[in-house]
């Protein structure tokens, strides 16, 4: 019997998959596995009527560098397009800060002799990408950099676009730096804006501002009023974001951090807003500011960049940065975190999404351009993520498991499916509004033991399972044909209060009226949405009839705040049975913010695994924080643990990205020894990221240390 084959015509859709799915690549070992316990369900919900904004075509960049000795190879332009980067940036973080383009040196560093800007602009060129360039503000000149300008849109015609104006100059660690003097950074940043534009008006300039709550407080507000008062703006606003410190990195606590991302981007809105329109970039990102571990090797390392950068454009974001290409191994002896506690294969470190072959104490990575886990987590990303796509409402109801949607450009709806459990798999109760959730759909899959992205074809998509510790892209065709013209609503919604802290309910009301045509057995929906785009709050009611001037009953319901402070918006919406039909949609029904929640009141005990002993003996020093107060909370602070002796010389142990909520307890274990005789006290320090003190806790436990 001849069978005929059906075939999905998906246009554009179809290319990108082939494209993400044929990527030659070598295969990395397999990652660890753990033993997943039996399936639990997630109820998921996908709105396509609530869109978010377009995805731009600079959304996915990746960071390079001139010192990175394999920035020419042959096949990095093909692994580039292989995972849909739109962005390069150069000459690489620090480094800009020392780099003298003309002559392609760094002072007091290194850059490849063959990493000039013309040869990466080749590769920019042939991975189908555009540059974002960092001129130099630390060491350069404002003439130097217009000097670029000339070279780069004048001379050479590469009609470069995006242009930084130094790397990170409100750090310390940077050369020629403005640390604690943002008014000197923006008239230095106006005087290099100035310059460069001179050359080529059209071009868009960035200035450097901190991540909201990551850094000097008074840094943004401080270099836009300057720069204001001088008559120039920037054109975009640049902050960076790594989520963990060294040797604090755990597992969970990274998959979590993205949850800070909402009201980071919120206050930076807010900071802006008094200047226009000012857009925002995220120019770096990774899992931890510096020395990186086992982590940064690893699947959880990949599905944190997906959630990660997701999280970032789905808040408005139009650029955000992988750092980076290349990066180079950091064994255990140079600052690694290589707990085994820490999920993954390697006992090094590497920031890059690629190997570049290096080794170091006895260690050795892969080959040169062997792909890391990030590097297959960014391909599932761009396979969401593009250009042109329609960010829409998605959420689910259990915090393991992230969701982000997209319509792509040709009517397709892709959903990817974050599972951040280490143990436990998921299966995926789909409920779609605004778009037939109707097989067969592709899928692509990359998770433990993987080696590649998988691609897959899904008949039935009420039989999705996410398995512990993956990332699933499901893609699910558009049903073609013409909806007809249908009801129409109003609705008025109500709350109990415009500001709601952390903990605290928040009361919503809201009626729908029919204005035109009866509806049998629809369904009215109200969403809450966070400030990064994340639906975080549902209330359904189903099997609604509707006659033409009638009005519904009020829905009312109670939502608890979480603690991410910033502006949510509310929904409301009207679907037919099926939900494929959307008779009303208000994006914004009503706003209103959670608020800074209250400062934390912690309470430590503090066990010692002996009272007395000799110096040099180990001493296990266990200690318990918890949250007391009822609406007190600690975000991404530092639990600090002190050993006192001899007027305040101090020995200290800190947990560097600790949260706590109301009523959690964490504890930590801390082996200290001690070198000295004397009587020891171990108070405790509740620290801000940035170091500012929120508690001193002393303790009545002694050590007594003898010779």
């Amino acid at each position: 019997m001849n069978r005929k084959q059906r075939t999905l015509k998906l246009g554009t859709l179809a290319a990108t998959i082939v494209a993400l799915s044929a990527v030659a690549t070598p295969a990395v070992a397999s990652a660890d596995t753990t033993t997943a316990i039996a399936s639990s369900t997630v109820h998921v919900t996908v709105n396509a009527a609530a869109e978010l904004g377009i995805v731009p075509n600079t959304a996915l960049g990746v960071n390079t560098a001139v010192w990175d000795g394999h920035l020419l190879d042959a096949a990095i332009p093909s692994l580039l397009r292989g995972i849909g980067v739109t962005m390069l940036r150069y000459p690489g973080g620090s480094t800009s800060d020392e780099y003298n383009w003309q002559t392609n040196t760094v002072t007091g560093g290194y850059a490849d002799p063959n990493n000039t800007f013309d040869n990466f602009m080749g590769v920019v060129q042939k991975a189908g990408a555009q540059p974002i360039i960092t001129v130099n503000a630390g060491t350069g000149t404002p003439s130097e950099a217009a000097a670029w300008v000339q070279d780069a849109n004048v001379t050479h015609h590469y009609g470069v676009k995006y242009w930084e104006i130094g790397n990170e100059m409100y750090g310390s660690w940077e050369a020629g730096n403005f640390a604690n003097n943002p008014s000197g950074y923006a008239k230095e940043a106006v005087s290099f804006i100035q310059a460069m534009k001179a050359v080529d008006p059209s071009i868009k300039i960035g200035v450097d501002l901190i991540a909201p709550g990551t850094g000097e407080d008074d840094w943004n507000a401080t270099v836009l009023s300057t720069m204001h008062s001088l008559g120039v703006l920037p054109d975009f606003a640049i902050v960076h974001w790594y989520a963990q410190n060294p040797g604090g990195e755990t597992d969970a606590g990274l998959l979590s951090s993205t949850n800070q991302i909402s009201t980071m981007m919120d206050t930076l809105k807010q900071q802006l807003s008094s200047y226009g329109t000012i857009p925002v970039f995220v120019t770096e990102t990774n899992s931890v500011s510096y020395n990186p571990g086992r982590q940064s090797t690893s699947l959880v390392n990949a599905l944190f960049l997906d959630d990660d950068m997701a999280d970032w454009l789905e808040s408005g974001a139009q650029n955000v940065d992988w750092w980076d290409l290349h990066n180079g191994i950091v064994t255990q002896q140079a600052g690694a975190n290589v707990d085994p506690n820490l999920y993954g294969q390697y006992n090094y470190g590497d920031y890059g999404l690629l190997s570049n072959g290096s080794s170091d104490n006895g260690i050795s990575e892969p080959a040169a351009n062997t792909p890391f886990p990030t590097y297959y987590g960014y391909q599932m990303l761009a396979a969401v993520m593009v250009p042109g796509a329609t960010m829409i409402g998605a959420g689910s109801n259990n915090d393991l498991v992230a969701v982000h949607a997209t319509k792509l450009p040709n009517g397709a709806v892709d959903v990817m499916l974050i599972n951040k459990d280490p143990k436990q798999a998921y299966t995926v109760d789909l409920q779609a509004e605004g778009f037939a959730a109707k097989g067969p759909a592709f899928t692509l899959f990359y998770g433990q033991g993987s080696n590649a992205v998988t691609p897959g074809k899904l008949d039935n998509l009420q039989n999705v399972t996410l398995p512990p510790y993956s990332v699933t892209d499901i893609i699910i065709p558009a049903v073609p044909g013409h909806q007809p013209q249908g009801p129409q609503f109003t609705d008025k919604t109500t709350l109990s209060t415009p500001q709601v802290k952390p903990s605290a309910n928040e009361t919503l009301t809201t009626t729908f009226t029919d204005t035109r045509g009866a509806v049998k057995d629809g369904t009215l929906d109200v969403e809450i949405y966070n400030p990064a785009g994340q639906l975080v709050g549902q209330q359904v009611q189903s099997g609604v009839t509707f006659t033409p001037g009638q009005s519904s009953q009020p829905i009312t319901w109670n939502w608890t705040a979480p603690d991410s402070p910033g502006t949510y918006t509310v929904k409301a919406f009207v679907f037919s049975q099926d939900g494929t039909s959307v008779y009303a949609a208000d994006p914004s029904a009503a706003t209103f913010t959670v608020t800074q929640p209250d400062p934390p009141t912690i309470s430590a005990t503090v066990q010692l695994s002996a009272t007395t002993v000799k110096v040099g003996t180990p001493v296990t020093i266990t200690t318990t924080y918890t949250e007391t107060a009822p609406t007190g909370y600690l975000n991404n602070g530092l639990l600090v643990q002190y050993a006192v002796y001899n007027n305040w010389t101090s020995s200290q142990q800190s947990n560097p990205t600790a949260t706590l909520t109301p009523g959690q307890s964490v504890t930590e274990t801390w082996t200290f020894t001690p070198e000295q005789a004397g009587t020891y006290t171990f108070p405790e320090g509740i620290f801000t990221s940035g170091w500012t003190q929120l508690q001193w806790i002393n303790q009545n436990v002694t050590l007594t240390v003898t010779n």
